[in-house]
């Protein structure tokens, strides 16, 4: 027996399949706390289309479904508006098919300021007119929160080692004014103490601001004062120099510190006839850094495995300079060397 299927039928099958599909989509959404959302732009109007997830992230009633880019304008916390619109203006008028932004707004349905990503495709004609804008808001909120934590712990730490260095200079002086014979002694190991703790601040989580470019010669010089003696020979530091940006120093400063901790532990500076000589050189893609250590005695052997502060700058290096630090025990100590790429020094 033969059947027919008549044209309502099959478009009532559609439309419920398509229900189906916006209810799982709505789902998915509602679990990765992602609002979807599409912007017309032809005409150089916005008009938006929001979907039920993006209300909920936003603090708005199911009516809003076609808010106003006013509205979305009015939303934006105070602080990040004119960034953030400027930011949209320039992307859109632009040749640009992707579009990021990060910044907080405030909900109208209980005040509450959340951060949100934003991310978008924006597809344009032939001519590059923007057509229409995709994409999807993400709740962060925990993200930012949980950075803005570890920020302000890093800055309590940064500022507690500094406050340690002071206490332990302060002591030296306190201790050296019972005893005058024994002043200038004092205050060279307070000099000392205060340039460690210039150096280690560079390395410490939340130290010093770094924002513009070194002439890293006369930052390694800066970061290995500590270790010069009286006479100022047992550190040397010579060769080509470059200016080089802050993440660049960062990296640099930790590694230096990490070398010049384990020479003054067990390598040449652990020893009054002990020399070490930093060298950086100009290659055809960047500079060779080269870290030669003069024990004054023989060493039998180097240690038998790398410890916990080597594994860790070999991350770091991994990471920030897609490259590693070349380590070769000698007789009379150790020597180091690490390649840095141009474009790397630079950032």
């Amino acid at each position: 027996m033969l059947g027919t299927i008549s044209p309502a039928a099959d478009e009532e099958d559609i439309a419920e399949r398509l229900r189906r599909r916006e209810a799982e989509l709505a789902r998915v959404q509602r679990i990765g706390q992602v609002g979807g959302l599409e912007v017309d732009l032809t005409g150089g109007m916005f008009r938006n289309r929001r979907s039920p997830e993006y209300l909920r992230l936003h603090g708005l009633p199911p009516t809003h479904t076609h808010e106003t880019h006013e509205a979305w304008v009015a939303r934006i916390h105070p602080e990040d508006r004119q960034r953030v619109v400027d930011h949209f203006r320039r992307t859109v008028e632009g040749t640009d098919t992707d579009y990021t932004a990060e910044y907080r707004i405030i909900r109208p349905s209980d005040g509450v300021t959340r951060w949100i990503l934003a991310k978008a495709e924006i597809e344009r004609g032939p001519d590059g007119s923007p057509l229409r804008l995709v994409g999807a808001h993400i709740d962060v909120t925990a993200r930012r929160v949980a950075e803005e934590e570890k920020e302000l712990l890093a800055r309590e730490l940064a500022h507690r080692i500094k406050n340690v260095f002071a206490v332990v200079q302060g002591l030296i002086m306190l201790s050296a004014r019972s005893q005058p014979q024994h002043l200038g002694f004092a205050r060279d190991v307070a000099d000392r103490v205060t340039a460690l703790a210039q150096a280690t601040q560079y390395v410490a989580p939340g130290g010093i601001p770094r924002t513009e470019k070194v002439d890293l010669l006369a930052f390694l010089r800066s970061l290995l004062a500590a270790y010069r003696n009286g006479a100022g020979d047992a550190v040397a530091c010579e060769g080509d120099s470059v200016q080089i940006g802050p993440r660049a120093a960062t990296t640099i400063a930790l590694v230096v510190h990490e070398l010049a901790t384990n020479a003054v532990k067990y390598g040449a500076l652990s020893h009054p006839d002990g020399r070490l000589t930093v060298t950086l050189m100009r290659g055809l893609d960047g500079y060779v850094l080269s870290w030669h250590e003069a024990s004054g005695r023989l060493l039998t052997s180097g240690p038998g495995h790398a410890g916990f502060g080597t594994d860790l700058i070999q991350k770091v290096l991994a990471a920030q300079f897609q490259t590693s630090l070349e380590l070769t025990w000698l007789p009379t100590g150790l020597d180091a060397r690490l390649a840095i790429m141009n474009e790397h020094l630079a950032r």
